[in-house]
């Protein structure tokens, strides 16, 4: 269901060159109702008319000056009943634009914050090994002690202290 969605929306925010809008303005969605417990509640619970989880996410859109074909979208999705799956086609759509623009998204996990120059460096060593312009969602995790851990799609390169210690410690268990 997300993707059949996902994809309507990629064709009709091509068309109209808003790709990269309306992905900002999903994603700023999404993180404001899975912030936003009451509001998340409200607009899917069944009981509460269609119009008027409506007009709450018409105001929402407003406040937060959504393009057009976003603030449409949302109400086709409330319509719907399809709201509660905005996360899903949020990740769908991400995957479907990047597919169509020939880019791809790392999520870089390291200890301590990248300085620019890092990000930089390895922003192009994974365009070199994908074959496609890469962007980066850079994330903390004090506990890989240090380097990095690098997804792409399912695939990971993990090359962490925490794990390169953790091989250490299995190899000298094992002899």
């Amino acid at each position: 269901m997300a993707k059949r969605y996902a994809k309507a929306l990629v064709e009709v925010a091509a068309a109209s060159n808003e790709l990269d809008g309306v992905r900002q303005d999903l994603r700023a969605l999404a993180a404001l109702l899975r912030e936003h417990r009451d509001l998340r509640q409200f607009v899917s619970n069944p009981s509460v008319s269609r119009r008027d989880a409506g007009a709450v996410i018409k105001d929402v859109g407003s406040a937060m000056e959504v393009k057009p074909l976003t603030a449409t979208f949302l109400q086709v999705l409330l319509e719907g009943g399809r709201l509660a799956g905005l996360e899903a086609i949020l990740r769908a759509y991400e995957l479907l634009v990047d597919e169509r623009l020939g880019r791809v998204k790392a999520v870089v996990t390291s200890a301590a914050p990248l300085e620019a120059d890092a990000q930089e460096r390895l922003r192009r060593r994974l365009g070199d090994v994908t074959g496609k312009d890469v962007y980066l969602e850079l994330r903390q995790d004090p506990a890989l002690l240090g380097g990095v851990v690098t997804q792409i799609g399912s695939r990971v390169f993990d090359g962490s202290l925490k794990t390169q210690l953790a091989r250490l410690r299995d190899e000298m268990v094992r002899t």
